[in-house]
């Protein structure tokens, strides 16, 4: 989205560079037509570099460059054909991996120098540890596609569930998310639908067939949109200093959004406007329970989730974004 607004405001070709480890030529055909298809105002090139020692060389000459990953860090170090350098911190990357080699790895990226641009004030004060040169954003979301039901009904029996569920991604605490929902299951049994989404996993494998309907990847985002108004509660686990953008997406939904305690979020999730439980399955089942059985305290968290993310916009975004790649 920032690439996009690049082009459209400023006329610039992006050159897309995908860094591969892997000693091969990736087919990126399908990648253009997604591009294509989703980003219609996006001027670009791809071009894939294959890891070597004068890999760097490969990249076009630019006026900025940006490095979006921790390995891609590594190649921005090496290519020195640009004008300015930033890292485009998206969340703190060392925590995605146990404390050793790839930790100290992805945390050495921060000492090279480059102006931060950070997602969120929780991943950009992680970043002022090894440098004060940060730039600080807040996500947008986008309320012409989500948004919530006018007369959204009160919530009632059966209460319906929408778990971000993606067994690959630790941070996410995929089977402690399972494990709390298996104790809300028990406690209100027929009253509870649980849906979800995000990733491809079968229901059996993982024990909790006719407890979680797993939908995995949903064909557009107009569905996922759809299915967030529909529910009264989503629950996403985070562990790393990104809130995710599923909190956003929920709350501009009128879904009332379950989250683990996690001060560096607390910008965006709070008491006053989401359910916080514990890491602890039977706690959290036992909150959840507690707020589907009380509708004032459900619409109460609502209608402040809602304020919370309705002054949240790209178009700020873009603005903090462009104001410091023209700064000095």
């Amino acid at each position: 989205m920032l690439a996009q607004n690049f082009s459209i405001k400023w006329g610039t070709l992006n050159n897309i560079v995908i860094y591969s480890h892997f000693g091969k030529i990736f087919d990126t055909s399908e990648l253009y037509k997604s591009l294509r298809e989703f980003f219609p105002d996006l001027r670009f090139t791809i071009t894939v570099i294959v890891r070597g020692k004068d890999s760097a060389d490969k990249i076009p000459p630019s006026n900025a460059a940006f490095c979006t990953l921790w390995t891609t860090a590594y190649l921005l170090l090496k290519y020195n054909r640009t004008e300015r350098k930033f890292y485009l911190m998206q969340d703190y990357e060392p925590v995605f991996y146990p404390a050793g080699t790839l930790y100290g790895l992805i945390e050495q990226t921060y000492r090279f120098g480059f102006s931060c641009i950070a997602n969120t004030s929780g991943v950009g004060n992680k970043y002022k540890q090894y440098s004060c040169d940060v730039t600080i954003f807040s996500p947008g979301v986008d309320q012409k596609q989500f948004f919530p039901e006018p007369q959204k009904a009160e919530i009632g029996k059966p209460a319906k569930i929408v778990f971000y569920g993606r067994p690959s991604n630790p941070r996410n605490c995929f089977y402690l998310g399972l494990e709390t929902l298996k104790a809300v299951k028990r406690k209100l049994h027929s009253h509870v639908e649980i849906i979800s989404v995000g990733e491809e996993w079968n229901e059996e494998d993982y024990g909790v067939k006719g407890i979680v309907e797993n939908r995995g990847l949903l064909k557009t985002m107009d569905d996922v949109a759809l299915l967030y108004r529909s529910a009264d509660l989503g629950l996403v686990y985070m562990m790393t200093p990104h809130p995710s953008y599923q909190p956003l997406e929920y709350m501009a939904s009128g879904c009332v959004t379950v989250t683990n305690i996690n001060e560096p979020n607390q910008w965006l999730l709070n008491e006053g406007n989401a359910l916080l439980i514990e890491p602890n399955p039977e706690i959290a089942a036992q909150k959840i329970h507690d707020l589907i059985k009380d509708n004032a305290g459900w619409m109460k968290l609502r209608s402040n989730g809602l304020n919370a993310v309705r002054e949240l916009s790209w178009e700020s975004v873009f603005s903090i974004v462009e104001n410091r790649m023209l700064s000095n």
